[in-house]
C-alpha cells in the first residue's frame, strides 16, 4: 500500500482533534501517518492500528468519548499497537485507501501498511476483544496480506468514444432511483446529491423533459420542508437518517452548502418558486456568518449537535453553538467562492462577491507554491500543508475561471491556466490516459498515487472545457476528452452517481454557451448581471467584456456558442426571456408554479443581507 521508494523519511505532521466533549483519547500514545510509525510497528513486530476521524463527525466523537476513553482499551492499545490517527478531511488520499464505508474508520494494517481488518465504530467490549485477538494472530502468524491497492485501481481497459446517451442513461438512472412519495434517490440514508439536482436541472433545460424537473423541484422542497434544512440559523444538514428526511445527522459542510446555492437559483429561475430563491439567499446568510469570517476565508465544516439543533430558536440563544473547523480547505473554499460569486449577483448582495474574491486572492496568495500546485489546507497559522492533490488544483482552476467570467480580470484567466498546466504536468499518466489523485513524489503519506476517481476526473475534465471555452486553445478539450473517455466504461456502475461524468459530458458534447456582458465604460447595472446570473443552463458561462457597449451605448448580452453569437439584447426583460428565465408553462405533471408550493413557508429570517 505504501510507496517506500520515494520520501521514507518524511510523513505527515499535524496536531491531533478529539471529540470536543470531555474524554480520554489523548491518552493513547498516537502518532501521525509517516515512516516513523511504519518502522516503529517493524522494530517492534506490531500492528498499526489506524484511526481514521473527521472534526465533524457525531460516531468519531462517540468512538472518543467511550471506546478510546476506555482505560482497558487505552491500555491495550499502548500496549499492543503502533496507533496512528489521522484526519479525514486534511488527508483525503489515506481515507480513500482505507476507509472502511463510513466514520470513524478502525482499521488495523502490517508495518507495510497493508489492511489486515477493518470497521467503522466499535464500541468498547468489541474493540477490547478485537484488540487482543488482531494483536495475537498478528505476533503468531504474522498475517500479510497483498495490497488493497489492486481491488483500487482503476481499470486500464480502453475507453469509450463518448456520446449524449452516456449522459441519458445517468439520467435514467437518476429517475429509476427517484423516490417519488418522499423526493430524493434511494431510500435512506439520504443525501442531497447535488451535482444530481444539477444534471437533472440541464437535463430538462436541454431536453425538454418535465420529469427532470420535477424531480428536482419536488426533491428541493422536500429537503427544504423537512428537517434537512436547519430553519432557525439557515444551512442544510449533512443528509437524513429516514426516508421522508425527518431526522438528519446533523453536522453541516461547507460544501454542500456551497453546492446548493448555485442549484436553488436554477430551480428559482426556471420555476420562478419564491421558496426557492429564499433559501439559497438563507443558505448564503448561514455560510457568510458561521462558515466564513466575512473577509477572506470560508471554513471546512459545523459539528454535528443534536441537543442543540433540537432546541427552539429562543432555547438556542442562551446556549454554545457547535464549533467550527476553521480550516480553509482549498477545494471546498474554492467551490465556495464560486457559488458566492453567483450568489452575489443574483442577490444583488456586493458584500458575497467581495467575501468570493478575497478568498480566492487569499488562497492564490497562501496555499499556491510555483511549480507545486496548491496546498490541500491551510493550517491555524495560515501556512499551506499538503500538496499535489488534483481536486486542489482543478477546483481553484474553475473558481478562478468563475472570477474571470463576472469580473473580466484577465489575471484569474492566467492563474486557471497555471493550475491546469501543473495538474497536466505533474498528475496525468499517459500510461493511464487518466489523471492521478495525488502527485507521484510530492506526497509525503508515502502512498502510490491511484487513478482518480470518475467525480474528480470529471471534474478535471469541466475546468479545462471551462478554459478553452473561454479561448484558450492549448488542446483542454482534448485532454477532457480522453480524461472523460478513461472512465466512461466505468460510468454504468456509478448510477446516478455518475452525474459530475454527464456534467462534463454533456458540455463537452453539446458545447459551452458564452453571455457576453457589455457596456459604457465597462459597466453593467445590477439588475442585467442578476438576470445573467440565474441563467438556467450550467453550460452557460458570463464574461463581462472589457469593452464599450454597442446599441448606442447601451448595455448589451450577446449569447454565444464558442463560434458564433446566437442573439443580442439591451434590457433585462429581454435576456429573461432569452435565457428562459421563470417560464409559465405547464411541463406535464403540473404547472412546476403549483407543483412547488409558490411562496410555501417562511423559514429562517429572510437572509443575503448586506453587511
Amino acid at each position: 500500500m505504501r510507496d517506500n521508494s520515494e520520501g521514507e523519511s518524511c510523513g505527515i505532521r499535524e496536531e491531533f482533534r478529539f471529540s470536543p466533549r470531555p474524554n480520554r483519547a489523548a491518552d493513547i500514545a498516537w502518532m501521525n501517518w509517516g515512516e516513523a510509525a511504519f518502522a516503529r510497528a517493524a522494530a517492534e513486530g506490531k500492528p498499526v492500528l489506524l484511526s481514521i476521524s473527521a472534526v465533524w463527525c457525531h460516531w468519531c466523537h462517540v468512538m472518543d468519548e467511550t471506546t478510546y476513553s476506555d482505560p482497558a482499551v487505552i491500555e491495550q492499545v499502548n500496549r499492543l499497537y503502533v496507533p496512528v490517527r489521522v484526519d479525514s478531511d486534511r488527508n483525503p488520499d489515506i481515507n480513500r485507501r482505507y476507509n472502511q464505508g463510513g466514520w470513524p474508520t478502525t482499521a488495523f494494517l502490517d508495518h507495510h501498511g497493508n489492511l489486515l481488518a477493518g470497521a467503522t465504530y466499535i464500541p468498547p467490549e468489541t474493540m477490547r476483544t478485537a484488540l487482543q485477538r488482531i494483536a495475537e494472530l498478528y505476533r503468531d502468524h504474522e498475517v500479510d496480506v497483498g495490497a488493497p491497492e489492486q481491488a483500487l485501481s482503476a481499470s486500464s481497459s480502453p475507453g469509450l468514444e463518448l456520446s449524449l446517451e452516456m449522459v441519458e442513461e445517468t439520467g435514467a438512472a437518476l429517475l429509476r432511483a427517484w423516490d417519488r412519495a418522499y423526493g430524493g434517490l434511494g431510500r435512506e440514508p439520504k443525501f442531497p446529491q447535488v451535482e444530481a439536482l444539477a444534471l437533472a436541472l440541464d437535463l430538462y433545460s436541454d431536453e425538454g423533459n418535465g420529469e427532470y424537473l420535477v424531480f428536482a423541484g419536488s426533491t428541493l422542497e422536500s429537503m427544504i420542508r423537512g428537517n434537512l434544512l436547519d430553519k432557525v440559523e439557515g444551512g442544510f444538514f449533512r443528509y437524513s437518517t429516514t426516508r421522508d428526511w425527518s431526522i438528519p445527522h446533523y453536522e453541516k459542510m461547507l460544501a454542500d452548502n456551497a453546492m446548493l446555492i448555485p442549484v436553488l437559483l436554477r430551480a428559482y429561475a426556471m420555476t420562478g418558486s419564491e421558496v426557492f430563491r429564499r433559501t439559497a439567499s438563507e443558505t448564503a446568510a448561514y455560510i457568510y456568518r458561521t462558515l466564513s469570517d466575512g473577509e477572506a476565508r470560508f471554513f471546512g465544516s459545523q459539528d454535528a449537535d443534536e441537543e442543540y439543533y433540537l432546541l427552539p430558536a429562543g432555547g438556542r440563544e442562551g446556549a454554545s453553538p457547535p464549533p467550527v473547523d476553521r480550516t480553509v480547505y482549498t477545494d471546498l473554499a474554492a467551490r465556495a467562492a464560486s457559488s458566492f460569486l453567483a450568489a452575489g449577483a443574483a442577490l444583488e448582495n456586493d458584500a458575497y462577491i467581495a467575501l468570493a474574491l478575497a478568498a480566492l486572492e487569499y488562497l492564490w496568495s497562501r496555499a499556491f507554491l510555483a511549480g507545486v500546485g496548491m496546498a490541500h489546507y491551510l493550517d491555524s497559522e495560515g501556512r499551506g500543508r499538503r500538496h499535489g492533490f488534483l481536486g486542489d488544483l482543478t477546483e481553484t482552476a474553475s473558481a478562478f475561471l468563475a472570477a474571470y467570467g463576472y469580473t473580466g480580470d484577465g489575471t484569474w484567466m492566467e492563474r486557471a491556466r497555471t493550475l491546469l498546466e501543473l495538474a497536466v504536468k505533474r498528475n496525468w499518466s499517459e500510461e493511464r490516459s487518466a489523471f492521478m489523485d495525488v502527485a507521484p513524489g510530492s506526497e509525503p503519506s508515502g502512498l502510490t498515487p491511484l487513478p482518480a476517481e470518475l467525480p474528480a476526473q470529471s471534474r478535471a475534465a469541466h475546468a479545462m472545457l471551462s478554459l478553452w471555452a473561454y479561448g484558450d486553445d492549448g488542446g483542454w478539450r482534448e485532454l477532457a476528452g480522453k480524461a472523460l473517455e478513461a472512465v466512461a466504461p466505468a460510468a454504468p456502475a456509478y448510477g446516478f452517481q455518475a452525474a459530475p461524468f454527464a456534467l462534463a459530458t454533456n458540455l463537452y458534447l453539446r458545447g459551452p454557451l458564452i453571455l457576453r456582458l457589455s457596456g459604457p465604460e465597462k459597466t453593467v447595472p445590477a439588475s442585467m448581471l442578476r438576470t445573467a446570473a440565474l441563467s438556467a443552463k450550467s453550460r452557460t458561462m458570463l464574461k463581462m467584456e472589457p469593452r464599450t457597449g454597442t446599441m448606442e451605448g447601451k448595455v448589451t448580452a450577446e449569447l454565444c456558442a464558442r463560434e458564433s453569437c446566437l442573439l443580442r439584447v439591451s434590457s433585462p426583460e429581454e435576456l429573461k426571456d432569452a435565457l428562459g428565465i421563470h417560464p409559465r408553462v405547464d411541463i406535464g405533471h403540473g404547472s412546476p408554479r403549483d407543483a412547488f408550493g409558490g411562496e410555501g413557508e417562511r423559514g429562517a429570517t429572510e437572509g443575503g443581507r448586506k453587511r
